[in-house]
């Protein structure tokens, strides 16, 4: 993606994340861009072009950020550390994303296209987690059931996080870690 596209596209996660899809227009993604008027159709000519454009760069921050930054779990408890670290991170210093995040998934359960990104997008990530339960040992079955599970136990937690306010991260770890904890023990005890 050019820099511009990238700019345009950040812009309109803050706006979902502030005002919701309803606010998701091209003048306020300018706005929120920091770009002339205009900007953002030359980029993005229709809005579901626009959406589109707002999953593909989800992914690509979520691939970038959180899973290169991050090497393999080394064991189960250095996983349950790493997707601490992870829920922490998206519902604080990333917390914008992962309200426009929200914002698409409830849009998604109306418009089929869209439920399609968002979920060739969640099945990239949940492989990525997928590969993180197989370098921690952990051995089941089923690596991606593990996965599903570990990543929707953390979704519904930093949603509720979310809902309920502001938190500190040490809060956080100290809530999320049993419920993941809990999860990887339930695998690890099935073998």
């Amino acid at each position: 993606m050019t820099d511009r596209r990238s700019e345009i596209l950040d812009g309109a996660l803050r706006v979902l994340a502030e005002q919701g899809m309803r606010g998701l227009t091209h003048r306020a993604v300018d706005g929120a861009a920091g770009l002339s008027q205009g900007s953002t159709s030359y980029y993005f000519r229709s809005r579901a072009a626009l959406v589109a454009g707002c999953v593909d760069r989800l992914l690509e921050l979520d691939l970038q950020i959180e899973v290169a930054a991050t090497p393999p779990p080394a064991n189960p408890a250095e996983l349950v550390e790493q997707l601490v670290a992870a829920g922490i991170s998206m519902a604080t210093g990333q917390r914008f994303r992962t309200m426009a995040r929200y914002e698409l998934s409830l849009a998604a359960a109306r418009e089929p296209e869209l439920r399609a990104a968002l979920v060739r997008g969640g099945d990239a990530i949940r492989a990525v987690v997928a590969q993180a339960v197989r370098a921690a040992g952990v051995t089941a079955p089923d690596e991606r059931a593990v996965a599903d599970e570990l990543a929707a136990t953390l979704d519904g937690m930093v949603f509720a996080a979310l809902v309920r306010g502001p938190h500190e991260a040490a809060g956080l770890a100290a809530w999320l870690r049993p419920a993941l904890t809990h999860v990887l023990s339930a695998h690890l005890g099935a073998r």
